[in-house]
């Protein structure tokens, strides 16, 4: 009997600068590895990419002191809008000349990609997970018209009409699930478009785009067969890509995000474990049973540490495969830690080779008009002669041009291993640029000094402005003004809380460093101190035009005093209170898919702009899990005090997470005595289980 034919699929996995790329084939009803490759790029793949991570890297003023090499300089790129995606119309008049500036992050992609046959089989990526929006419903939830309600509560109307997303969704058997919103750029779907036509005269195809949290789901389903009811947690640490995912019978239950700030192995795998038991104390579940590791960090030591530290009957295991074939002649290669760690990829082209696999989620952010551009098409046979007329005439034009392009792939190639060797140096040029940028404040300092010291009219400059700005903010007055070499402090009181910012405005580089609250005879006083920097006298002429400004309104700034010891001025909201609710809970979304930082400005903002909405606590509270996370302990501390004291349903929380801090600080009693608060005022909270097992082991240690 004849064989069948091979098929080929290609998974290809992105997590931040590092690519993999799993080869898999199907043959005779066996799908089997045949590759399993990675590389490192050096830079973004696309210029919006490096903007977004060098912006405000330098002061303007610095910039053109920048040491800077001409290899070195960022390379322009169009900008990628899903409408154009399937157009592939616009492939074929792609010239290499048009990309001879394009970055060295995509030139490493297409070197890297020339090893694979693309052409061959078909090709699955993975979507960029900061770019992934995640909702969880349950059954009351319903699916009717699912797509337009998760729009409603993620997008505005300027979004959805600009149609720049792609969403889909996993129906759990129990009617809940989980749906997901990829916005922008497919970044790495539109890097290999860029540079099919340079690597092969034919058009690859693309299968489909899964988020990293399905593949992985997959993954398990497909692998493992658990009890019911039974537990499982999925590890998965990768380059950047850090996660674990609850399940049970198959259906996501939690997923929480991974912060290592150590880069140590010893001290990454103390964090990764201490993180999985504090998630295990919070949601009071037993997630620890059956452990399954993937990623980078599943190496025989990895396993051993686990397991020392597990608890008695806990299960931990390196993910397991075992319905996946390997190529013959390749079992030494292809070790079972290889293939955890290109777990992702694998499951890309598996899931590829198997659509009809129930195991495997249907889901696929693929734009559904290059899905449509893909499909096969039969014409008459007056038709293919029409086509061979067009590809006879085409030829002739074309071959010029392909030799032309072979040419620039064979000097891309020679020229590959000295742009590595370039790329090694930007890190001393970076460090360079930094050492420079420190010499040209010591020397704006040192100019600033010369200044002061050869000017004896400066105290008569000061001094008239304060005049004037006081006789604009009446009912205030100076009680001290005390200097030293590098600037001035002025000591005053006043009755009009804005005024202190206009003071604050006089003068460069000032910064309100207290302010305080005083109730007198029915009349409330506002004490405050300002340091300033000595003026330069270049800029007395347009000291009336600043000061005049600084006199507006500035409701914005008045959250800069920190210390008033207030509650925020009412403030009217304009927007629905479902479209708040909405903002609120995408900032969540955020801070569940790990984007800490960005999370932590955005629940600030939110906070200032809806002070007096039900979900402002809540977010108060996440400030303080995200300074923790930052490990800005001390702020995290004075902002789940204030969470605590407010004795909402968020105290327990901002109690264990009191002793937490606490703990970081190696302040272990009154760690105890924030658990010990916990467990008297919520005796039935679930959280007082998890403050009892945390105060017997500090104690035992």
């Amino acid at each position: 009997m004849a064989k069948n034919k091979e098929k080929l699929a290609f998974g290809i996995y992105k997590d931040g600068l590092k690519v993999k790329i799993a080869q898999l084939s199907l043959c005779n009803g066996i799908v089997s590895v045949q590759s399993l490759e990675e590389t490192m790029l050096s830079s973004a793949l696309f210029r919006q990419e490096v903007e977004d991570k060098d912006e405000a890297v330098l002061p303007l003023e610095q910039q053109e002191d920048e040491i800077k090499l001409s290899e070195l300089s960022e390379i322009e790129d169009e900008d990628f809008s899903l409408p154009e995606i399937s157009e592939f119309e616009s492939s074929d008049k792609f010239d290499g000349s048009e990309k001879e500036d394009m970055l060295p992050g995509l030139r490493d992609l297409q070197n890297f990609l020339q090893q694979f046959p693309l052409e061959r089989g078909k090709i699955s990526f993975n979507a960029n997970d900061e770019q992934i929006s995640y909702f969880q419903f349950d059954s009351s939830y319903g699916t009717n018209n699912l797509h337009k309600r998760l729009l409603k509560e993620f997008f505005s109307k300027d979004e959805i009409k600009a149609n720049n997303y792609s969403f889909d969704y996993i129906l759990n058997p129990d009617k809940s699930g989980f749906a997901f919103v990829h916005t922008g750029k497919f970044r790495l779907f539109h890097a290999l478009r860029d540079v099919n036509l340079i690597l092969s005269k034919e058009r690859y195809f693309y299968n489909h785009i899964d988020t990293n949290e399905v593949a992985l789901i997959n993954l398990v389903n497909h692998n493992y067969d658990f009890t019911e009811d039974e537990y499982s947690l999925l590890l998965y640490i990768g380059f950047d890509y850090k996660v674990g995912i609850v399940l049970r019978n198959g259906i996501q239950i939690k997923t929480f995000p991974i912060i290592v700030p150590d880069s140590d192995e010893v001290s990454m795998r103390e964090t990764l474990y201490s993180k999985v038991l504090l998630e295990q104390d919070i949601s009071n579940i037993h997630i620890t049973k059956n452990i399954i590791l993937a990623g980078d960090s599943t190496t025989d030591e990895d396993l051993e540490y686990f397991r020392s530290a597990a608890q008695e009957g806990d299960k931990i295991a390196r993910i397991d495969l075992g319905r996946l074939g390997i190529q013959e002649g390749m079992e030494d290669k292809i070790t079972p830690e290889k293939i955890a760690q290109y777990a992702i990829p694998i499951e890309l082209a598996w899931k590829t080779l198997e659509p009809k696999n129930k195991n495997f989620s249907s889901t696929n952010l693929l734009p559904n008009r290059v899905i449509e551009n893909q499909k096969y098409f039969k014409i008459a046979w007056h038709g293919f002669l029409v086509l061979a007329a067009i590809f006879y005439f085409a030829f002739s034009g074309t071959i010029k041009n392909l030799e032309l392009k072979q040419d620039i792939v064979d000097y891309q190639k020679k020229n590959y291993q000295v742009e590595r060797e370039l790329t090694k140096n930007r890190e001393l040029i970076s460090r360079l640029n930094e050492i420079k940028a420190k010499l040209n404040v010591l020397k704006a300092n040192m100019a600033k000094v010369d200044m002061l010291t050869g000017n004896r009219n400066q105290w008569n400059h000061i001094l008239d402005v304060y005049s004037k700005s006081l006789n604009k903010n009446r009912l205030s007055w100076f009680s001290d003004i005390s200097s030293n070499d590098k600037g001035f402090t002025v000591d005053g009181y006043t009755t009009n809380r804005r005024a202190v910012i206009a003071f604050s405005k006089l003068f460069p580089e000032s910064r309100i460093t207290n302010v305080s609250k005083r109730e007198t005879q029915d009349l409330t006083i506002w004490k405050f101190n300002i340091y300033s920097n000595y003026p330069d006298p270049e800029s007395w002429k347009s000291i009336a035009t600043e000061e005049t400004e600084s006199m507006k309104p500035a409701q914005q700034e008045e959250a800069n005093i920190e210390k008033i010891d207030e509650k925020p001025e009412t403030e009217v909201i304009t927007e629905a209170p479902e479209e708040i609710t909405g903002k609120y809970h995408l900032i969540l979304s955020l801070y569940f898919s790990g984007d800490i930082n960005s999370a932590f400005d955005q629940f600030r903002e939110f906070v200032k702009s809806y002070p007096q909405h039900k979900m402002a606590y809540n977010a108060k509270y996440f400030i303080g899990e995200c300074l923790y996370l930052m490990n800005r302990y001390t702020e995290a501390r004075e902002v789940l005090e204030t969470v605590h004291k407010l004795n909402g349903s968020k105290s327990p929380d901002a109690l264990i997470m009191l002793g937490n801090c606490s703990e970081r600080e190696n302040n272990l009693k009154l760690a105890i005595q924030y658990w010990n608060t916990l467990i008297e005022k919520y005796p039935d909270n679930d959280l007082s289980k998890a403050a009892q097992y945390k105060i017997d082991k500090t104690k035992g240690k």
